[in-house]
């Protein structure tokens, strides 16, 4: 079993501790996580559907820009393939993938991969109780505790404003 220590230095040394002949392969497939990790964290958090933002994005950052657009069509497996033979360590990474995407690593995008592997050492993932759904469930509860109340899948045919708020 490996341990993914907090700090990243800890994390590299406990896994080469395991795979010593991959260290290499190691170096580069989490470089390659972090080169993507730093691209998007340097961009400003908006949608990426907007496409007036994508394009001032791209003129701010284009090397950046220009690196996630090179691994959006790559999955993880790939990636760590192209670096690293050792069929346990593969599945070590596999298991990585499938914690955070319910998939393996030729199924996760690297993008995503890199997204969550990095950010466990650079500011920590904290999940919600419930899972990302719980997000849902409690924002809802609050608003029903408020006085609200919530009608699922019903459609909206009017908005009714009181001194500029929604009402009902």
């Amino acid at each position: 079993s490996v341990l993914v220590h907090r700090e990243y230095n800890d994390f590299i040394e406990e896994l080469v501790s395991k795979f010593p002949h991959e260290k290499e392969g190691i170096l580069k497939f989490y470089g390659t996580c972090w080169q993507i990790f730093n691209s998007l964290n340097s961009l400003e958090l908006k949608s990426l559907e907007e496409p007036l933002y994508l394009f001032g994005q791209f003129f701010k950052k284009p090397l950046e820009c220009l690196t996630l657009a090179y691994y959006l069509p790559q999955n993880a497996g790939d990636i760590a393939r192209k670096f690293i033979k050792d069929q346990q360590l593969l599945s070590f990474i596999d298991a990585e993938c499938f914690i955070v995407s319910t998939v393996n690593a030729l199924q996760t995008p690297m993008i995503n991969a890199s997204m969550v592997l990095c950010d466990r050492h650079f500011g920590g993932i904290n999940y919600p109780v419930g899972g990302v759904g719980g997000i849902a469930v409690s924002l809802a509860n609050g608003l029903v505790e408020k006085g609200s109340a919530i009608q699922y899948k019903a459609n909206v045919t009017n908005v009714i404003l009181e001194n500029g708020k929604a009402v009902g």
